[in-house]
């Protein structure tokens, strides 16, 4: 029974092992000037065929840029300049554990 109770925490973790978003930059709710590049950092190295993310202008239209790079735990957009208004991120991520995390995010470029 005690070696139930101790192997039950490390058993657990793979659960926790999914490709979590840390941070990005801008950040959610952020007000910035046009960003250059919008850059997503995850727990994990990602599955760059199973990855990405899209940026979206407030009548739904993709303004993500090309091409939109999945290298080792970062997803990153390049936009190009973007004018004043709210934009929605839109991102997926496969870890090395083949699980699916979805999430999104927005924040305003000011004038």
């Amino acid at each position: 029974m005690l070696l139930a109770l101790v192997l039950l925490p490390v058993l657990a973790l793979p659960a926790f092992a999914h490709a979590r978003l840390l941070r990005s930059s801008p950040s959610a709710g952020a007000n910035v000037r046009s960003p250059l590049h919008i850059t997503l950092r995850f727990s994990e190295a990602l599955e760059p065929a199973f990855s990405g993310a899209l940026l979206l202008d407030l009548e739904g239209r993709n303004v993500s840029g090309e091409p939109v790079k999945v290298d080792g735990p970062s997803i990153t957009l390049t936009p190009g300049p973007l004018p004043p208004g709210v934009y929605h991120v839109s991102w997926h991520s496969v870890g090395h554990d083949t699980h699916r995390l979805d999430g999104d995010f927005s924040f305003t470029v000011k004038p």
